[in-house]
């Protein structure tokens, strides 16, 4: 009897510190990454301090329970994948390329992608083939810039402060299938503190990290009014940067 009120005691406590209840433990798309680590479902939240703050919210749940959550905030102004003029701009970045597989084309809902799936890397192998661009990426790759500067402008620390990433454009498409229920949490936050969070994703253009398999100088997105994806020039200076974190 005494070993099963201890794990009892243990399961509480693992609840508590997730943020879930023990009927609601599992993940789902939506909730609400804290900056201390812990997930509480969007309607659980009220009210937080400036020591533990909403930092992220789900935006996709993998079969290995894994999950990819994407930031609250967006560049506030439009950036450049790379600039023009500099190496990075016109650079073939082979080990970023994706290219689109399915029949349905132009389309954030339908379409399948080949090649590079996951952003996660997107920024080390730019550095390996553009070792000199790197070392000013705000100068260079804007739009790295930002996510690689999320954490610190943003006030994260530990171990919600590592990895933040450009998705991919595979990444940037789930973000978009799921984007009524990840607005539903950025609009909630907002709504409770306008600083705290975007007022929801918008119907902005959003770079993604993958390199178009056809065109050096080209970079793949998708545009957030009506899903439509492409790739276009690297540096089109119309586009905001999403940030996102595999947890």
């Amino acid at each position: 009897m005494k070993k099963w009120i201890a794990l009892l005691q243990v399961t509480l406590w693992l609840a508590l510190w997730t943020g879930s209840s023990c009927a609601d433990s599992a993940i789902a798309v939506g909730d609400i990454v804290f900056s201390d680590g812990s997930i509480i479902q969007a309607q659980g939240l009220s009210a937080w301090n400036e020591a533990c703050f909403p930092a992220a919210v789900v935006a996709a749940v993998y079969e290995d329970g894994t999950f990819l959550a994407i930031g609250t905030h967006r560049s506030e102004n439009p950036l450049p994948w790379a600039l023009e003029g500099n190496g990075g701009e016109i650079t073939r970045f082979s080990a970023l390329e994706s290219w689109i597989e399915s029949a349905v084309e132009g389309n954030a809902n339908q379409v399948g992608f080949g090649g590079v799936l996951d952003g996660s890397d997107s920024w080390q192998i730019i550095c390996v083939q553009d070792e000199e661009g790197a070392k000013d990426a705000e100068r260079h790759y804007p739009a790295f810039d930002f996510v690689n500067t999320y954490a610190e402008v943003h006030g994260l620390t530990g171990d919600v402060a590592v990895g933040w990433y450009l998705p991919s454009i595979a990444e940037v498409c789930t973000i978009y299938q799921n984007r009524e229920t990840i607005n539903q949490s950025l609009c909630l936050i907002h709504a409770l503190d306008n600083a705290a969070s975007m007022d929801g994703l918008g119907t902005n253009w959003y770079w993604s990290s993958s390199q178009s398999s056809t065109r050096d100088d080209y970079a793949w997105f998708v545009h957030y009014f009506n899903g439509y994806v492409s790739d276009c020039p690297k540096n089109f200076p119309n586009l905001h940067v999403l940030a996102v974190k595999r947890f």
